[in-house]
C-alpha cells in the first residue's frame, strides 16, 4: 500500500509507477554534486503522488527555508484572493487606494500606475538595493524614488513593488498578509506556520524575507499545477492561476540568461528550459517549477548563487525524466549525499580547561560596519537584503563537555546559545538572530592544539557559517567564512546590479566595487580573553 501523508498527498510506490525516471533523478542530483551546484531539497511530483522527495542532511521536509523572491509568487497570490473577492482589480490604479501617495507636485506617472504594473514589474520605478530598510520609511523611500519609465512599459525586476502589493492588502482587508493568507491558502493546503519579514510598521517586505518549509513549497507548487485545486477543494480561484502564470511582460532585455528573458506573468516566470513551463522563483535556486504538458510539478531548494547554472542542470534531464507510467519498470533508490560536518578529532583539554566559562572580547571591525554588514553568525547571503543585518559577534563564551560543547554569544543586542557536536553529530538549537528564527545544527573540532572550528548551518538560511578560533595566550583570532563564499555572492550581484542600476556610471562603480567590498563581510576579528566571569551564562542543557 502506497504511504500516505496526513493533509497531503500519498507518495508513489517507485517514480516509474508515475511515469518518473528514478535514473534520470539521481543523474540530476550526481550532476548537482559533479558541478558543486548546492542543492538541498526537491521534490518530485507527477500524476498526483510524489514519485520522489529527497532532502540533503541536515536538510528536512519540516524545517523552514528561505524562499527569497519566491516570496512575491505568494504576495502575488493574495492580490489574486483579493480580486476574487472584490477588493480591487488588477487594473487598479495604485493612488486610488493610496491617495496620500499624492504630494503637492502633479506626477503624471504616479496617477497611471496600476496593480497590475506593480504584478508584472513594470512600474516605471527604479528603487534602490542599497536602501536603509532599518529606517521606518519603506513606503516613502519607494514614493520618493526616480522613475526611470512610464509605467506599463519596461520591465524592470524591483522586489519593493511587491511591499507596495502589501501595503494594499493591509489597507483594503485591514489583515496582514500572513493573516489573511491563513484562512484562505495555509489552512486548506495545511501549511505549516510561515514567518515573513515586516518592516517596522509591521507590514510584510512582499518580495523576499519569507520562510516556509520544502514540503510546503511543494504543496503550494503542486496546488497552482492542478489549476487552483488541492485535496479535491478548489483554493486557490482557477481564472487566478491562468492569468497570473500566463505571459504578461516582455523580459527579453533585461538579462541575459535564457530562462529570464522569455516572459514574465504575475510574480511568475516563463521558463525557457521546458515549453509551456513556469516557476516561482527564489535566489539562491528556490523552485516551484510547473510542467502542465506532463502533469507534473519539481519544487527545490537549494544554496546555489548561479540559478541558469542549476536550472541548466535541471535541463539536462527535465523533461527526459517524464516517462511512461510502467510499475515493473526497474527503479532505483534515489539518494543524496549528506554535507559535510566537522569530524572527531583529538580534544585540546588544557586549552579548554584555561578558557571554559571565560568571556571573549572581540572589536567591532571598522570596515564592515561602516559599509553595513557586520560579521554575523548567519553568513551574507541570508542577510544582505534584510532590515537588521544582526553581526558584530562578541561576548563568545565556551562550556565543554565529553561529546559536545556549548556556545554563547552576543550580537548587538541579541544573545544566543547553541549546542555544538564534538562527536560529528549535529546539535540542534532556535536562535534569533536579526530579528528572525532560526534553527541551527553545529559541528566543531580541534584542528590543533590551539585552534578551534566550529561549522554552524541554519537550515533556514542558503549558507554554512565556518569560525575559526586562534588562540595564543589571552589573545584570540576570529576568522569567518561561509560556504558559498561571499566572493561568489559578489560576483553574482555584479548581474543583479546591471539589472536593477541603469545608469551606466553609477553601475561601473559598484561592479567594480562591489569583489572588493563584499569579501570583507568575513573580516578578520581580534579578541581577548576577560579573566572575569562573564556577565552572562546560559545554563547547560
Amino acid at each position: 500500500m502506497a504511504k500516505a501523508k496526513k493533509n497531503w498527498i500519498e507518495y508513489a510506490k517507485t517514480p516509474e509507477e508515475v511515469g518518473v525516471s528514478s535514473h534520470e533523478i539521481q543523474a540530476f542530483i550526481d550532476e548537482c554534486i559533479e558541478k558543486k551546484r548546492e542543492l538541498h531539497s526537491i521534490t518530485v511530483i507527477r500524476h498526483g503522488k510524489i514519485a520522489c522527495e529527497i532532502y540533503r542532511d541536515p536538510f528536512t521536509p519540516k524545517h523552514r527555508h528561505m524562499m527569497y523572491s519566491v516570496s512575491k509568487s505568494f504576495t502575488s497570490t493574495a492580490i489574486g484572493f483579493a480580486v476574487d473577492e472584490g477588493y480591487l482589480t488588477v487594473d487598479t490604479r495604485f493612488v486610488d487606494i493610496f491617495p496620500e501617495a499624492r504630494t503637492d507636485k502633479a506626477d503624471e506617472y504616479l496617477e497611471e500606475m496600476t496593480i497590475e504594473d506593480l504584478l508584472t514589474m513594470r512600474s516605471g520605478k527604479n528603487v534602490s538595493i542599497f536602501l536603509d530598510r532599518t529606517k521606518d520609511r519603506w513606503f516613502e523611500d519607494i514614493m520618493e524614488s526616480p522613475w526611470i519609465s512610464e509605467p506599463g512599459t519596461e520591465f524592470l525586476y524591483i522586489s519593493e513593488n511587491m511591499y507596495l502589493l502589501c501595503c494594499c492588502i493591509h489597507k483594503l482587508t485591514g489583515m496582514s498578509v500572513i493573516d489573511y493568507l491563513r484562512p484562505r491558502l495555509f489552512e486548506p493546503l495545511g501549511m505549516s506556520e510561515p514567518f515573513w519579514e515586516k518592516c517596522p510598521r509591521g507590514i510584510e517586505a512582499g518580495g523576499w524575507g519569507l520562510m516556509i518549509t520544502g514540503e510546503d513549497l511543494a504543496k503550494f507548487t503542486y496546488c497552482y499545477e492542478q489549476m487552483g485545486k488541492f485535496g479535491g477543494k478548489q483554493v486557490i480561484p482557477e481564472w487566478w492561476v491562468k492569468e497570473a502564470t500566463a505571459f504578461h511582460a516582455d523580459n527579453s532585455a533585461a538579462s541575459d540568461t535564457s530562462d529570464s528573458v522569455v516572459g514574465y506573468g504575475y510574480c511568475f516566470w516563463r521558463n525557457a528550459g521546458v515549453e509551456n513551463s513556469y516557476r516561482a522563483d527564489g535566489m539562491f535556486c528556490q523552485f516551484g517549477m510547473v510542467f502542465p504538458d506532463y502533469d507534473a510539478c519539481i519544487s527545490m531548494t537549494g544554496g546555489e548563487i548561479d540559478e541558469q547554472a542549476m536550472r541548466d542542470v535541471l535541463w539536462n534531464h527535465i523533461p527526459k525524466a517524464f516517462i511512461e507510467p510502467d510499475k515493473k519498470a526497474e527503479s532505483i533508490k534515489v539518494t543524496a549525499p549528506a554535507f559535510p560536518r566537522a569530524e572527531p578529532k583529538p580534544r585540546s583539554l588544557a586549552l579548554e580547561s584555561r578558557i571554559e566559562g571565560k568571556k571573549i572580547k572581540f572589536r567591532k571591525p571598522v570596515v564592515v560596519n561602516v559599509i553595513g554588514y557586520p560579521v554575523s553568525v548567519v553568513p551574507l547571503p541570508a542577510m544582505f537584503i534584510a532590515a537588521d543585518k544582526a553581526g558584530n559577534i562578541s561576548d563568545v563564551t565556551f562550556d565543554f563537555r565529553e561529546n559536545d560543547m556549548q556556545m554563547s554569544w552576543a550580537e548587538g543586542d541579541e544573545i544566543n546559545s547553541i549546542e555544538i557536536g564534538l562527536d560529528g553529530e549535529y546539535r540542534w538549537d532556535e536562535i534569533i538572530l536579526g530579528g528572525m528564527p532560526f534553527t541551527s545544527c553545529a559541528t566543531g573540532c580541534w584542528n590543533s592544539e590551539t585552534e578551534l572550528e566550529i561549522r554552524i548551518r541554519c537550515v533556514e538560511a542558503v549558507a554554512e557559517r565556518i569560525i575559526n578560533f586562534k588562540f595564543n595566550g589571552d589573545n584570540v583570532i576570529m576568522r569567518p567564512s561561509s560556504v558559498p563564499q561571499a566572493a561568489v555572492l559578489a560576483e553574482s550581484l555584479k548581474d543583479t546590479v546591471k539589472d536593477v542600476i541603469k545608469q551606466p556610471v553609477v553601475q561601473t562603480a559598484v561592479s567594480k566595487a562591489l569583489p572588493r567590498v563584499m569579501p570583507l563581510v568575513d573580516a578578520v576579528q581580534r579578541g581577548k580573553i576577560d579573566v572575569d566571569r562573564p556577565l552572562y551564562r546560559f545554563k547547560r542543557k
